[in-house]
Order: C-alpha cells, then sequence, then structure tokens
C-alpha cells in the first residue's frame, strides 16, 4: 500500500511538472468563453430609455505554434442594445411610446494571439485581427413606420487579457473590442466584451 501511495504522489508530481511544458507544445485548442457585452455608442440619444449592456458568449478554436503565438478562429454573440418606453416629449408628440434593438447574434473573427509568459503557468495575452459580424435593428415609434433593416460588414477586431495553465487546460480572462460594427441602415458602434473562458489543448 505504501508503494502504491508513493507512486501515485510521484506521478502527481510528474503530471504537475510536465503540465507548463505540455502547454508550450504546438497543437490545436477548442474552447469557450462568457461575458458581457457593452455597446459604447448605441444608447447616446436615443429618445427612450436604454441598456447598452447584454450577456455575450463566444465559442473558438486554433493552432499554437509555440508559447508565443498561436492563430484563432471564433464565433460570438455579441447580445443587443434594448431601449423602451416613453418618447422624450420634447421632440416627440406627448404620449407616444417607442422601442429600439440592436442586435448582434452572428460575429466571426479571425486574430493572431501573443503570449508573453509571466511564470511558467501565467501568461499575458494580445490579440489582433479582423472581424465579420451580422447586425440587426428594429424601432418602432408612435406615428412613424416600423423599422427593420440588418447589414453585414468586416473590421478590426483586438483585445488583451492573461492566460493561467493547468497542464493541458487553459482559463482566460479577456477584454476584446470589435470596431464600427454594423453598416448605414443599421448604424455603427464598438462593442467591448469582458468574458472568462476554458480552452482544451489537443
Amino acid at each position: 500500500m505504501k508503494i502504491g501511495r508513493w507512486l501515485m504522489v510521484l506521478g502527481l508530481f510528474a503530471a504537475a511538472a510536465a503540465g507548463p511544458a505540455a502547454a508550450q507544445d504546438p497543437g490545436l485548442y477548442l474552447g469557450g468563453s462568457v461575458g458581457y457585452s457593452q455597446f459604447k455608442d448605441s444608447c447616446k440619444e436615443l429618445p427612450v430609455p436604454c441598456d447598452g449592456e447584454d450577456t455575450a458568449w463566444r465559442a473558438f478554436g486554433g493552432y499554437q505554434f509555440n508559447r508565443y503565438v498561436a492563430v484563432e478562429v471564433g464565433f460570438a454573440n455579441l447580445g443587443k442594445a434594448t431601449g423602451s418606453g416613453a418618447l422624450d416629449p420634447v421632440t416627440f408628440p406627448p404620449g407616444g411610446q417607442g422601442s429600439f434593438q440592436r442586435e448582434i447574434k452572428e460575429a466571426w473573427d479571425l486574430t493572431a494571439v501573443f503570449g508573453f509568459p509571466v511564470t511558467d503557468r501565467l501568461s499575458g495575452l494580445v490579440r489582433g485581427g479582423m472581424y465579420r459580424a451580422r447586425t440587426t435593428l428594429n424601432v418602432q415609434q408612435t406615428g412613424f413606420p416600423d423599422t427593420h433593416d440588418a447589414g453585414t460588414n468586416s473590421g478590426f477586431s483586438y483585445g488583451a487579457g492573461a492566460e493561467f495553465r493547468l497542464g493541458l487546460i487553459g482559463v482566460r480572462a479577456e477584454w476584446q473590442r470589435y470596431e464600427n460594427v454594423g453598416v448605414a441602415a443599421t448604424g455603427e458602434d464598438d462593442i467591448d466584451v469582458l468574458s472568462i473562458g476554458v480552452l482544451f489543448r489537443f
């Protein structure tokens, strides 16, 4: 029994020692993250109360060339900015009601991810690349025709964060921005996402 326990202890120490080395090996990884998004400009100057924050999630996969460089593709739902209530009586007839929703349910991104080791297990991250996203817009106002528009555009995406490695598992905390999401018909906005994610290396 004592020999078995010592073998178990030695095995745990070996796995812990191998963890940082395995994390540096080239290979594929898959992961997901969840957090919240903030629409920077959608609620500005709207004639109804508006909430520009929502839940966001992202699924991603990538290839790690070494501990310092990876290429990653992701698919995200960036959430929506919504507003509803009484219209501003200074601009619109008293008693009018309105609602507003700008939503990005489909956003693809392709980015390079650069790691900056702090310890064997902890690294800072910086990413940069492109996205392609579809925006939908729905507006209703008393006395005006309803507006329903949609459009797809591409732009820059970048971010920063940190990753903590536990063998083949990584835990990330990250900020990512999608710049100028939208087209003329839906309006453009910068969207910030703060998230926590987990990835698995193969």
